[in-house]
């Protein structure tokens, strides 16, 4: 997926500069898959068919498809490249965030460019980028004691993208040792929550004893408010590997939750290794 191009002063190395790519980056990925979805409800099977037969030449007609059955193919296109952009914009924002720290380590508060230094940083890097999912984090922990919140829901985007990768059927080999392969990810979910009490109400004396004020002690109604909430979808060998439009975008939020985590560890460690003015 293609990365926003950085302003003037954003080839710097900084949390905010990381924060910003990462985040816009996300907001694109919302916009693009929030488009896509609208496209997919509102496609015009007659204006499909008009353009498939603009330019009058197909490659193989045979295998031309209906729009019934492109709309399927679609969607499922859309489901694997959503999740391995999400993947991507992970492991490339633990991949910056690994090398911000390093420096922070290595460099310090020294301005003064060391050679030696930035060829450890360097080589570090580079160890960082060959590694895979689960080393990356291991390697974060061992590093610098960064502990990324949603670990277990980017390792089942992995997951997922590698059934998707097959075609979409869970299999004997996708599964865990509970016999299912379970996609953890968040979601806005409504919740009542205690409506609070009227300004006059908290500021009314209380009656005299015997005296009955009518409508006194009736239940304020619940108002409600949205939070985001854990939710997980769970897959036996032998389903079809799918999400709906919620869930689809639910993963967009679980990546941006991940980011947002793992950038709030980067700034602990380099405020504790720099100092708080830093």
């Amino acid at each position: 997926m293609s990365q926003p191009t950085p302003g003037k002063g954003e080839n710097v190395l900084s949390l905010q500069n990381i924060s910003r790519t990462f985040f816009t980056a996300l907001q694109r990925q919302h916009d693009m898959l929030a488009f896509n979805i609208a496209g997919l409800h509102t496609a015009d099977p007659k204006a499909y068919e008009h353009f498939s037969t603009v330019s009058r030449v197909m490659p193989v007609p045979q295998a031309h498809l209906p729009a019934e059955q492109m709309l399927a193919y679609a969607r499922g296109l859309m489901l694997r490249t959503t999740i391995n952009d999400l993947l991507t914009l992970s492991s490339e924002c633990m991949s910056q965030c690994f090398l911000l720290c390093l420096f922070i380590r290595e460099q310090g508060k020294n301005p003064r460019r060391d050679p030696l230094t930035e060829k450890i940083i360097s080589e570090k890097h580079q160890s960082f980028l060959k590694m895979n999912l689960q080393s990356r984090f291991t390697a974060l922990e061992e590093e610098f004691g960064i502990v990324c919140e949603l670990e277990d829901g980017i390792f089942s985007l992995a997951a997922a993208l590698r059934v998707l990768a097959r075609g979409g059927l869970v299999t004997n080999d996708d599964i865990t040792p509970d016999g299912a392969l379970t996609l953890e990810f968040k979601a806005m979910k409504d919740v009542e929550v205690p409506a609070e009490p009227a300004d006059g109400d908290a500021q009314s004396p209380a009656p005299p004893p015997g005296v009955t004020v009518h409508g006194a002690g009736e239940l304020a109604k619940p108002k409600t408010v949205a939070r985001l909430s854990d939710t997980a979808r769970t897959f036996k060998p032998g389903e079809m590997l799918d999400l709906t439009d919620t869930e689809l975008l639910g993963l967009n939020i679980t990546v941006t939750k991940f980011v947002d985590g793992l950038l709030r560890s980067v700034d602990h460690f380099g405020r504790a290794q720099l100092g708080e003015g830093a």
